[in-house]
Parts: structure tokens; C-alpha cells; sequence
């Protein structure tokens, strides 16, 4: 066995007692709940030093860099592949079930990609959509979401919450690189699907007349506040969506 091997698994059986006794205090019933609460953060906070150790000391053999290398499209093009911006982004990546803060990507928004930089950051590389779990790139969320029959999504990727609540609204956002003809140029155009999550059951929405027959036990208040907030499905689709799902939530809640 190697000096690495024989190194990763001495912090691997280090972790391991870390987490045990973490675990053990952290679930002690006696302490007061206000104890608890703040037990709880410095464990986590703990952990996350710890996991940071980890990182240091495995280097470019963490998981998180066993990815693709990622070679980016040269065609020149009006636009670019990227979520908001062509420039990189810091953000967060829930990777393997464990959350890296502060970490610089790209979301490709074409191949439905994340992009991180290498450990020796000379070189780009995708990640596996399967381990990703979540990202989120300022206030934006985005999840990994599996299809099936059970909650009806039919392309499986990631897709922004909009409203994480019940009734949750969640957009599919793509971009497509589109060839232009004859003196039209070569663009990249976003595309923006719009989902309501309701009963663990995806239902597309287009427009006010789906989201009034997705949420119909509600479809005369909805009518009211859509008049009196003068929301406009039409030029605004994403708030006009997101305001009434809102709506709806404190409805029933």
C-alpha cells in the first residue's frame, strides 16, 4: 500500500472518531434546548473544519475533482453557455451528500453542467450530475431533480426553487446554441419551463390559466389577488408565477 493510501486512510479512520463523538453529544437528551441549538452549530462547524483537513491534506485525490475535463465550445457566438454571466461565480455545491461553501463554477446552462476549476486550478472540469445533489450561485437554488413516473418530470437535470414552499414553484431554465442563417449570427438563446410542485407531483404552467387549474380549490381568491396586484402572466410569467404560488401557500397555511 502507498504513503497516500496509508495517509487518506488514517484521516479516513480519524474522521470517523470525530463523527462518533460529535454524534454522541450531540443527541445527549438532558441538555436544555437552547444548549442543544448551539451544541448543534458548533459541531457542524467542527465537522466542517475537520472535512476541510481532509481536502488539505488528499489534494487533487478528493472525489470532487475526479471529474471530466471540460473543453468549452469555440464557436464564436453572440452570448455565452453560463447562468447570468460569462465571468465564474463563487457559490456552493452539495457534492456526495457534503457541502463545499465558497467554491468558484459555472453552471452550463447547454449541457446542464457544473464547472469547477481543478485542484491546481489550471484547468476546468464537469462534474457528475448524479453525485451533485444541490448548488446555489447567490440567492439562486438549484437542485438535481430525478425523473419518474411518480412525480412526472420528464427531463431529468437541475432545476432552479423558485418557492420552497406547499405548493413549491421550480423553473427548468436551458440554453441553446442556435446557428444562424445567411447574415443572422450564431446565439445563445435561454429557454424557461416552469413547474408546480404540488403533493410531491410536478405540473407544468404556462400561463394563468394552468396555474388557476393546478391550484383550483383556490381559484376565486387567486382570480381577486391577480386583479388587484395587476400581475401580468404575459410580460412577467417568473413573478407573476411566483407571487401567486406565494399567495396560495399563506392560503392554506
Amino acid at each position: 500500500m502507498s504513503a497516500l493510501s496509508d495517509g487518506i486512510m488514517c484521516i479516513d479512520m480519524k474522521l470517523s472518531c470525530f463523527f462518533s463523538v460529535g454524534l454522541f453529544f450531540f443527541f445527549i437528551p438532558s441538555l436544555p434546548f437552547a444548549q442543544q441549538v448551539s451544541d448543534s452549530v458548533v459541531y457542524l462547524e467542527s465537522m466542517a473544519r475537520i472535512h476541510q483537513v481532509y481536502l488539505n491534506e488528499i489534494t487533487d485525490n478528493a472525489e470532487i475533482y475526479h471529474g471530466k475535463e471540460y473543453i468549452r465550445n469555440g464557436q464564436k457566438a453572440n452570448g455565452f453557455p453560463f447562468f447570468e454571466t460569462d465571468s465564474i461565480r463563487t457559490g456552493s455545491i452539495t457534492y456526495q451528500g457534503f457541502t463545499y461553501n465558497n467554491q468558484a463554477l459555472y453552471y452550463d446552462m447547454v449541457s446542464d453542467e457544473i464547472i469547477i476549476p481543478n485542484y491546481l486550478k489550471n484547468a476546468l472540469i464537469a462534474l457528475s450530475p448524479a453525485k451533485v445533489d444541490s448548488f446555489s450561485i447567490g440567492e439562486h437554488v438549484f437542485l438535481f431533480l430525478k425523473s419518474s413516473a411518480s412525480n412526472q418530470i420528464s427531463i431529468e437535470g437541475y432545476y432552479e426553487r423558485l418557492f420552497p414552499g406547499e405548493p413549491g414553484l421550480y423553473a427548468k431554465k436551458e440554453k441553446k446554441l442556435v446557428t444562424g442563417m445567411g447574415s443572422e449570427e450564431t446565439k445563445y438563446i435561454q429557454y424557461n419551463s416552469y413547474f408546480i410542485k404540488y403533493n410531491d407531483i410536478f405540473y407544468t404552467v404556462d400561463g394563468k390559466s394552468s396555474l388557476l387549474e393546478i391550484l383550483k380549490d383556490k381559484e376565486d381568491d387567486l382570480k381577486k389577488f391577480i386583479r388587484a396586484n395587476k400581475l401580468n402572466f404575459k410580460k412577467d410569467l417568473e413573478s407573476a408565477l411566483f407571487n401567486s404560488v406565494a399567495y396560495y401557500s399563506q392560503l392554506k397555511h
